[in-house]
């Protein structure tokens, strides 16, 4: 495990664990809720074999929503994807309006190409959303990631500016597969962007390059995934956005990468959340895998680091803890951080497992719990249940991969999720649910 101020210097501290003999933990059982959930499905599913996604944001900083929905019939494969408005905050909306496909094939090379994390920025007077170009290329996955505005609330976007932090090609549509541009400055896409206290937008990339010169931490040359055994792109950078009055945009810089050895996360340091934490600091959580590992040695856990200097470093990862030290156990997983507008205190929602995780399994149960701002960590006495396999439910059942927001008439939460494997006999025909939150 390595740290930017000590590069070469390897981590062998294994996180608190339960003591033996220990029933496991599942503290959603007895405590009580901090939240009341109601579940219903939004959007049936088209098909057998075919499962339904709905994804639902606020764009700009009024009531106006937009709502993304598209099928998928295999892993990480959207298709006909397509959206509807609503300027009065969901009680009417407009005519579905078609949007291209996201994965295309130019030259017979598969590559992913659309928006993620997006934030309403009032010092720009725009919306400002990362883009993901991911590119499969003979069986392995390069990551670039750029920054775009709108300023008619995401109907149409500036031309990308790429997030950069080392050197390499700029992307050049007429060769598009140049090496010198898949394989430096990779970095896929992070959950989200905040925009800090200190006026700086701040978005975590995952799978980002390790310096060149480090030795490669993978000492059992594990191949996981698409990631082969020799590969860079482990790590994790915070990109600082500066706004830039005369350029009329965001002047982006990476800050300096962490990483993991690879017999701790088989596949880098993925997905990461950021949040401002009271004071200034930055906390950054990110989902980690133990593919291919011995799941005795590794049980499955999220990691976390924190920066002091706005996202320009960060503290060397570390499983992330309940308040009393003891690591809990969560699969490789989706997960987002929140602070709720009444209550003023910072959310986690999750999968924690009762016992050891394996890959990316259970996906279940989902959880919300309250963070602990000054250690950092999950108050355990806050765990509560979102929801669980029920009776009858395959165990392939994942409660994943949501989006969510707080509403702002109400301030509910509300999180839209696709409970995939939820039907025994057909894994992908699922519907999308929407689940609504009374945070007490």
């Amino acid at each position: 495990m390595c740290c930017p101020s000590v590069l070469f210097a390897l981590i062998v501290a294994v996180p608190g664990e339960a003591p033996a003999g220990q029933k496991p933990s599942m503290p959603w059982v007895s405590n009580a809720p901090i939240a009341d959930v109601s579940r219903q499905v939004y959007s049936r599913h088209p098909r057998v074999k075919t499962s339904m996604w709905v994804s639902v944001r606020y764009v700009g900083p009024g009531l106006v929503r937009e709502e993304r929905y598209s099928t998928m019939s295999r892993s990480d494969t959207p298709e006909k994807p397509k959206r509807r408005w609503s300027k009065d905050n969901g009680a009417t909306w407009s005519d579905f309006e078609t949007l291209p496909e996201v994965v295309t094939h130019p030259q017979g090379v598969r590559v992913y190409w659309d928006g993620g994390a997006e934030l309403y920025d009032p010092a720009a007077k725009a919306v400002v959303s990362i883009w993901l170009r991911q590119t499969h290329l003979k069986g392995v996955y390069y990551n670039q990631l750029f920054s775009r505005l709108s300023r008619d609330m995401g109907r149409t976007w500036s031309a990308p500016r790429q997030l950069t932090y080392e050197a390499g090609d700029a992307f050049d549509p007429a060769e598009p597969f140049k090496p010198g541009f898949l394989q430096n400055n990779q970095a896929y896409i992070g959950n989200n962007t905040i925009r800090h206290s200190n006026g700086t937008l701040i978005h975590a990339g995952a799978g980002v390059n390790i310096p060149k010169g480090v030795p490669i931490p993978n000492p059992k040359r594990l191949n996981v995934m698409g990631i082969p055994a020799d590969a860079r792109s482990i790590g994790s950078v915070c990109f600082i956005g500066t706004w830039d009055e005369t350029l009329g945009d965001y002047r982006w810089a990476g800050g300096k990468p962490v990483w993991v050895s690879r017999e701790v996360s088989s596949r880098g340091l993925m997905e990461p959340e950021v949040a401002e934490l009271t004071g200034g600091r930055v906390l950054v959580v990110w989902r980690t895998s133990n593919a291919s590992l011995d799941v005795k040695e590794r049980p499955g856990h999220k990691y976390y680091s924190v920066s002091t200097d706005g996202g320009r470093t960060l503290t060397e990862p570390k499983p992330w803890t309940y308040d009393d030290g003891v690591a809990f156990y969560s699969p490789s997983s989706i997960h987002r951080m929140f602070r709720h507008t009444v209550t003023g205190k910072l959310y986690w929602i999750g999968n924690i497992s009762p016992g050891p995780a394996h890959a990316n399994s259970p996906r279940y149960p989902l959880v919300i719990a309250e963070v602990d701002e000054k250690i950092p960590a999950i108050k355990r006495r806050t765990v509560s249940l979102i929801d669980d396999r029920r009776e009858g439910e395959s165990d392939r059942l994942q409660l994943s991969n949501f989006s969510l927001l707080e509403n702002r008439e109400d301030h509910s939460l509300e999180i839209y999720l696709t409970r995939l494997g939820e039907n025994t006999e057909d894994f992908w025909g699922a519907d999308a649910y929407k689940y609504t939150l009374g945070l007490k």
